[in-house]
């Protein structure tokens, strides 16, 4: 679903980020971890050619779709439709004057859902990630950061995605809510196949969902392997001391 060789971002004379190889299969969830500043979210902004300004060299293919060589009208076909990004605060990226089922109706209708089955479409998302119907009348600031996160995964099912891009998922929430925003996404992974490529800092939550790992320090790539290898017996030092940082 997403293949990365030597990826290279730049700005000016300054590369602030370099990927020499990234992988993410169907059902697959691959997190990419480190402090800030260290390259995690450029790097998932360049997958979907996002990166404003910046010189992105490289082999970046998504879904079969060649992001660093596809004209813009075929990168917006498959911004949504089969590759969604879901933001650390998706309320910032709601417009707040317009009510979520507003919101969800034009991103469909937008990506061609017909509508005699936009209702549907979008009850049936609402459900797949436990969140009522009703919300779809209530504006952004009406409901709480979960319910926000999840609404941007339901845009997500409703669109058809098969690759979800999410940085920082859960850093904003407290860990009841990051428990459901994390069982959906591995429900999604389990029944839908759904790839899903996971920036964070918190290893904690990473050991619960990710498969494999790329660690990040100062733009480069210092380790990547299986979650459960990287986690337990890290190899690079930078690696160590992020463990060792956590409480």
């Amino acid at each position: 679903m997403i293949e990365v060789r030597d990826l290279q971002v730049r700005y000016g004379e300054r590369t602030v980020a370099r990927v020499p190889e990234l992988d993410v299969r169907e059902g697959e969830c691959v997190a990419i971890v480190g402090e800030s500043g260290s390259g995690k979210s450029t790097t998932l902004l360049s997958l979907l050619g996002l990166t404003e300004g910046a010189h992105v060299s490289g082999h970046v293919r998504v879904c079969g779709v060649d992001v660093l060589q596809a004209a813009p009208r075929r990168l917006r076909e498959i911004r949504g439709a089969r590759v969604a990004l879901v933001m650390q605060s998706p309320q910032a990226a709601l417009s707040p004057a317009t009510r979520l089922g507003t919101l969800m109706r034009r991103a469909l209708k937008l990506h061609g859902v017909g509508g005699g089955r936009i209702e549907q479409v979008m009850r049936d998302a609402m459900e797949t990630v436990m969140l009522e119907h009703r919300i779809l009348r209530r504006y952004p600031h009406e409901i709480s950061g979960g319910q926000a996160q999840r609404f941007a995964i339901a845009l997500a099912i409703a669109l058809g995605a098969e690759v979800i891009l999410a940085d920082e998922p859960t850093s904003a929430l407290d860990v009841t809510v990051q428990a459901e925003v994390v069982g959906v996404l591995r429900r999604l992974r389990e029944e839908r196949g759904l790839a899903l490529l996971l920036v964070s800092h918190d290893l904690a939550l990473v050991s619960t969902i990710a498969d494999r790992v790329l660690v990040m320090k100062d733009g480069e790539v210092v380790e990547a392997g299986e979650a459960a290898v990287v986690l337990a017996e890290p190899s690079h030092p930078y690696t160590r001391e992020l463990l060792e940082a956590l409480p």
